[in-house]
């Protein structure tokens, strides 16, 4: 935060750090964004700054405007008094009045910890709402009254469970309670500033190396009644137990186990791999077919929450072959077939296999799923083609042949699990005439 000072100098009133900045350097935790503020409107703040700093995003009616210096950037804001609509919950004020001071500017701010202000001109630690005294305590607090601080934003929900999950804080009781009364404002929230601060919540052991962090979080959303405004579908796992011999939790407790143990960036797909159970179980009386319901009901639910098409695709490959060979009875050709069906996936879908096995309370990984990662390594080693590109046989090819266009990538596909299961580099020659024989019974079994 070099140029914090630098920004000072350009700028003819107090600056001040404050929110997360402050916050973590009294904690000792590393600090990522860095927000200031001070009297001065964004306007003046951009004019005063001139051609030194890149000013950009300059917003005058909430007083914002982001600054970046070299590799530094901050988040500028004029101080002011927020007024909402009453109990809506829908983040945006109606009314923006700027106020003088920070001792003003600390009561439209969330929590207590995040209202910590620090002068840059001389260091001094500003606390008008007692924010100092709840982070030693490691307390999470809101500013005002709860009722009054979660009624302007149902977000600040999702807010108190990442913070209180990342910091490793306890939740203060009349901001819990409060918490748990306003749960249903989070429905007046966009799918998709619920959808990023969930990620958070699912990487908040990551964020300063909390442990149990991520397993809290997810609890901390059910204990306040927060899924059932973005992710019911998750609930319906509470009390659905599963054969004892191999799972020694409910649906509900095992996929929280698995998130758990998952690598971060396959914690939503260990979320949902079990999504479909409770349906199952309640459709056909057993949980045979849940991997194929749980990726289509993943792929509606991200729809819902707005997530890119192509995250969307992956995660419903991953989750849906998550049961591959659990067990390890598929035969040695099935299981190149679908190593080199799932090759750009299989990284993804072992890791979570294991992740599935560790949820499970028993075991510590699934052998059977890091069997096909060293398939894969062998397959490289025998040369044979990985992909429907690497095939010596091409898309031309079979138009000379004749065969169809509608059952050309069937053709190249089934020729690519051939050549897989031979395990025998094939010329062109070859692997021609085997391409004419897939034509040929594709022929017939229609």
């Amino acid at each position: 935060m070099r140029s914090v000072l630098a920004l000072q100098e350009r700028l003819s009133a107090p600056l001040y750090l404050v929110g997360g900045a402050v916050r973590n350097e009294l904690l000792g935790l590393p600090i990522s964004d860095i927000d200031v503020c001070s009297s001065l409107p964004a306007l003046t703040v951009k004019e005063e700054l001139g051609e030194a700093f890149s000013v950009r995003d300059v917003n005058p009616r909430i007083g914002t405007v982001k600054i970046a210096f070299g590799e530094e950037y901050y988040e500028y804001t004029q101080f002011r008094r927020d007024s909402y609509p009453v109990s809506s919950g829908a983040h945006r004020p109606l009314e923006v009045e700027f106020v003088s001071s920070p001792e003003e500017d600390a009561f439209r701010r969330d929590f207590t910890v995040n209202a910590l202000y620090k002068r840059v001109s001389d260091g001094v630690i500003l606390d008008p709402t007692g924010g100092l005294a709840d982070l030693e305590n490691k307390i999470l607090r809101t500013t005002r009254s709860p009722e009054e601080v979660f009624s302007e934003d149902g977000l600040r929900l999702l807010r108190l469970v990442r913070f209180a999950s990342e910091l490793g804080f306890e939740i203060e009781e009349g901001t819990f309670l409060a918490a748990k009364k306003y749960a249903g404002l989070l429905a007046d929230i966009s799918p998709e500033r619920i959808r990023e601060e969930f990620m958070k919540i699912l990487l908040a052991d990551v964020k300063y190396g909390v442990s149990g962090a991520v397993f809290r979080g997810l609890e901390l959303c059910r204990e306040i009644g927060l899924y059932e405004y973005f992710l019911p579908e998750l609930l319906e796992g509470i009390g659905v137990e599963q054969k004892s011999a191999y799972h020694k939790y409910d649906v509900y407790y095992h996929t929280l186990h698995t998130v758990e143990a998952a690598p971060p960036g396959l914690r939503l797909a260990a979320l949902l791999h079990d999504i479909g159970k409770p349906l199952c179980v309640r459709r056909d009386g057993n949980m045979y077919y849940h991997s194929l319901e749980s990726a289509e009901m993943a792929e509606k639910i991200l729809l819902r929450l707005r997530f890119p098409k192509k995250e969307i695709a992956w995660l419903k490959e991953i989750v849906r072959w998550h049961m591959f060979d659990f067990n390890g009875q598929a035969s040695e050709n099935k299981k190149r077939q679908f190593v080199v069906r799932e090759w750009d996936y299989l990284e993804d879908i072992v890791a979570l296999k294991n992740a599935d096995s560790v949820g499970t309370g028993y075991f510590k990984e699934n052998e059977f799923g890091n069997y096909l990662l060293s398939l894969k390594k062998k397959l490289k080693e025998e040369g044979v083609p990985t992909s429907i590109r690497a095939l010596p046989v091409k898309g031309a090819d079979l138009i000379r042949l004749g065969v169809p266009e509608e059952k050309r990538s069937t053709v190249l596909r089934v020729l690519l699990e051939r050549l897989a299961i031979e395990g025998v580099k094939r010329d062109r020659e070859s692997a021609l005439r085997e391409a004419e024989r897939i034509a040929k019974e594709t022929e017939e079994e229609n």
